[in-house]
């Protein structure tokens, strides 16, 4: 098998779940990985796709006649035939559909993997409506990460012979579980400062947690952009600096150490105003995997992940009052947040393996291949 694996970025550090991707699939096939935009342009050394004019001339007329013209196709075309490639497995439903008309000229097998907006958006929903039927109906196999989004694809025209529910994943040789009773209360948020990650109704919920608990910590880490501001006034209005830790970006070694010493997980996901939602964070999957119960939402494919009052404990959306309490009740009983941890951490080993979801899009692949 010779597969081309697209992503937005080379580098996007809340991508690492493509950079796994994409070194699972070179232990199973050949792998050529093309990035950069909505409609790739380079490859993975950096590499232009199409000749230095031809690109300019995209940059051009992109603006006018779209990323899908004669210019930008004819890099990608090159590109397949002279790799030979023979299935395209796109990451993020909008550069799938930019996909389509390039690998329907070349007969090549298309896989479409949503992660989250581009599933829920209602922006991109609408905007890519005509596409998105395109590729739904081109795509040889459909691939959501959580039940919900399937659902929501299927209302969107997606058909529901081709779709199949295939999460991330967590590799659990980096994450691993810590069963020790821990005594600290100290909590842990990871992720972007978006507004679908409710970073805002995570602070104002660990707030409640200080009124029994003045010793307790929440350390944030992520990308300090979006609602980040937000947070850090409304931390400052609150005057518990002393208590919340923010960190900025960190890589995934020291983002397990973090996730090895802490208590408990927490993340308040909500549907955005914009339609916005999760996946299946990946985040909360390494955190379970590393044994730490979960305080989260009803929300996307959490409510998969975690599972209530057996791996953490999940509220509705905006009810910050019960996260708090849920989150007192683990500085309270760590021996409870410990008996969490446990089942957690073996949910994960047997439901979001990340070897085990690799094998399935490799075994999806092949029958797009095949067919």
């Amino acid at each position: 098998m010779r597969i081309c694996i697209t992503r937005s970025e080379k580098y996007a550090y809340s991508e690492t779940f493509i950079r796994d991707q994409i070194k699972g699939f070179s232990e199973l096939a050949e792998v050529f990985p093309v990035h950069s935009g909505r409609f790739p342009e380079r490859e993975e050394n950096g590499k232009l796709l199409s000749p230095l004019p031809f690109w300019a001339l995209h940059k051009l007329l992109k603006t006018f006649i779209g990323r899908n013209n004669f210019f930008s196709n004819y890099g990608m075309k090159t590109f397949f035939n002279t790799h030979k490639i023979n299935v395209v497995l796109a990451n993020y439903g909008i550069s799938a559909a930019h996909m389509v008309p390039v690998c329907k000229a070349l007969n090549i097998p298309l896989i479409v993997i949503f992660h989250g907006h581009d599933a829920t958006n209602k922006k991109t929903l609408k905007k890519y409506h005509e596409k998105y039927l395109k590729l739904f109906d081109y795509a040889s196999v459909i691939v959501a990460v959580s039940e919900v989004m399937k659902q929501g694809l299927i209302k969107e025209g997606a058909n529901t012979e081709k779709i199949y529910v295939v999460p991330c994943g967590v590799d659990i040789d980096k994450f691993t579980a810590n069963l020790q009773l821990k005594h600290n209360k100290d909590f842990l948020a990871v992720g972007r400062f978006t507004q679908k990650k409710g970073p805002l109704h995570t602070i104002n919920a660990f707030n409640k947690v200080l009124e029994k608990h003045p010793d307790a910590t929440l350390t944030m880490v992520g990308k300090q952009n979006g609602l980040f501001e937000d947070c850090e006034q409304l931390v400052k209005h609150l005057g518990i600096e002393k208590s919340v830790c923010f960190t900025g970006v960190l890589d995934q070694k020291d983002i397990a150490k973090l996730m090895q010493k802490s208590l408990a997980f927490v993340q308040h996901s909500m549907v955005a105003p914009n339609g916005d939602m999760e996946g299946t964070p990946v985040s909360i999957m390494e955190a379970c995997a590393s044994g730490l119960p979960v305080v989260s939402t009803f929300h996307g494919g959490i409510q998969d992940a975690v599972i209530h009052e057996k791996t953490g404990y999940l509220v509705e959306e905006g009810h910050i009052e019960n996260m708090a309490k849920y989150m007192i009740s683990l500085c309270d009983n760590p021996k409870n947040a410990q008996e969490l941890g446990l089942h957690g951490s073996e949910h994960i080993k047997l439901n979001y393996n990340q070897d085990k979801q690799l094998k399935k899009l490799y075994k999806l692949a092949k029958q797009a291949i095949t067919k």
